[in-house]
């Protein structure tokens, strides 16, 4: 048996128009999808019930090409957050920050060293303004701290937090024994 498409059923607002289509199922069955298309766009939303009149649907036999489904905002968008950077190259003990991350996005720490470095970094965690800092942690164990001898390249590329705290602020400590370092911590 052959699909079956019905006309427009609702034509919307702004020339959007509604169709219903009633897929077969081959097994005596039908599917029910429904398109929307958007006139005022080039965009396309097409959604799709996976119930079947008569029968159970699987989902080998939905036809979903036969529906465009476009998003119509793209879903990811530059954090909004300022990155923490420096470039450190003398043996003092530097605590950089604060850095107020976007909250459910990822944090990241780069550590790159120009000229062969030796040290330790550590990320610094604060609910309290920066009055009191903490190392991270995972599972009881220092998280997201550094320690490199003669290093040239890469110390440190990595995810190192999401934050969902509204108080949390992150600082990045540094101490050289050698060389230079350069710190960024962004989203």
């Amino acid at each position: 048996m052959a699909d079956i498409t019905t006309p427009d059923l609702l034509p919307g607002v702004s020339g959007s128009v509604v169709k219903k289509r009633l897929v077969d199922m081959g097994d005596g069955t039908f599917a029910e999808m429904t398109v929307t298309t958007l006139a005022a766009s080039a965009n396309s939303v097409g959604t799709v019930n996976l119930g079947s009149l008569g029968g159970a649907a699987t989902a080998a036999n939905q036809a979903l090409s036969n529906a465009t489904l476009t998003t119509l905002t793209s879903p990811y968008v530059t954090a909004v957050s300022a990155p923490l950077t420096a470039t450190i190259s003398d043996t003092t003990v530097h605590t950089l920050g604060p850095f107020t991350p976007q909250l459910a996005r990822a944090i990241w720490c780069l550590l790159n060293a120009t000229i062969a470095a030796s040290g330790t970094a550590q990320i610094l965690r604060s609910v309290d303004g920066g009055a009191t800092k903490v190392g991270l942690t995972a599972a009881g164990q220092p998280w997201a701290a550094y320690t490199f001898s003669g290093i040239t390249g890469a110390i440190a590329n990595e995810q190192v937090a999401t934050e969902t705290s509204a108080l949390a602020t992150y600082y990045l400590q540094i101490t050289l024994t050698a060389g230079t370092v350069v710190a960024n911590l962004h989203q």
